[in-house]
């Protein structure tokens, strides 16, 4: 049976989503057990059970965790409260207009701006200094490149405000919830009652899917946490990228077998939040 053009074109699909990220997978765990790589001498064990003793890994995890689910949740609590107490304003020119121009520029551009704006030799501490509210340049509080990562955390929600509030005012407009609150009001409901009880719900369960997907890209993100972020402790990306690119060679197994847990956790973790919004969606249904 010849393959039709939709076939090949679904083949060449699966093999670039699926076929080479899990040949990738692939490769990087064999390289944590010493088959294929450089400095390949055979099967060994000796990478899993040094990483026992090797809390970066585990540091790095915590702080990218920390930093995505920080950035994602100040993000969607702007983006709610600007569509639930501001709906005039959301819709009015020309804030709409505007809430597009963070889309398009790239993260290390934003990266980049926070940098020259926050940091102690930037343009705020300056300023700060010339109007005497500082002693000096390097009195300014850290925004970057600090312990706590508030520079990545704000670069984050400056690319993910703007969006999750465009995507939440579509779904606002879609579901018809300002039916829904002139009709819980004429029952007597407060507000209050009909944006907790009723627009959040829906708003977020609606939403489920994209906020995921933005919280693994946070998860996994290099620019900003790169350039805004300290050498310790650092987001998994930064963390497994110095250990590939390090001159040491001995370093690539640990580099191959930390990349291979977090896609393996990554993986897990999508599958198991997937599963949670099909079980909801089923029991609404």
């Amino acid at each position: 049976m010849i393959p039709t053009n939709r076939s090949w074109i679904l083949l060449l699909y699966a093999l670039l989503v699926a076929g080479l990220p899990l040949a990738g997978l692939g490769y990087a765990a064999l390289g944590s057990v010493g088959v294929v790589g450089p400095l390949a001498t055979g099967f060994t064990g000796q990478h899993w059970q040094a990483l026992l003793h090797d809390t970066g890994l585990l540091y790095a995890a915590l702080y990218s965790l920390w930093i995505a689910t920080a950035a994602v949740g100040v993000s969607v609590a702007l983006a709610l409260g600007l569509v639930l107490h501001a709906q005039p304003t959301v819709r009015r020119w020309p804030l709409p207009g505007l809430l597009y121009v963070p889309l398009i520029m790239p993260a290390l551009v934003v990266a980049f701006y926070l940098f020259q704006l926050l940091s102690g030799a930037g343009w705020l501490s300056r300023l700060s200094f010339r109007l005497g509210l500082t002693a000096s340049p390097e009195a300014f509080p850290e925004l970057v490149q600090d312990a706590a990562g508030l520079g990545i955390i704000l670069a984050h929600v400056l690319l993910l405000f703007p969006f999750l509030t465009l995507l939440l005012q579509t779904i606002y407009q879609e579901s018809r919830l300002d039916d829904y609150r002139q009709l819980t009001l004429t029952l007597g409901a407060r507000p209050g009652q009909f944006r907790w009880r009723v627009a959040v719900p829906v708003l977020l369960r609606r939403a489920a899917p994209t906020l995921l997907l933005s919280f693994i890209a946070t998860l996994g993100a290099y620019d900003i946490p790169l350039l805004l972020g300290r050498p310790y402790p650092q987001m998994l990306s930064v963390y497994i990228a110095t250990r590939l690119q390090r001159f040491d060679l001995s370093e690539l197994p640990a580099a191959y077998l930390a990349g291979f847990l977090v896609a393996v956790g990554l993986l897990l973790l999508i599958a198991l939040l997937l599963r949670v919004l099909r079980v909801a969606q089923a029991e609404e249904t």
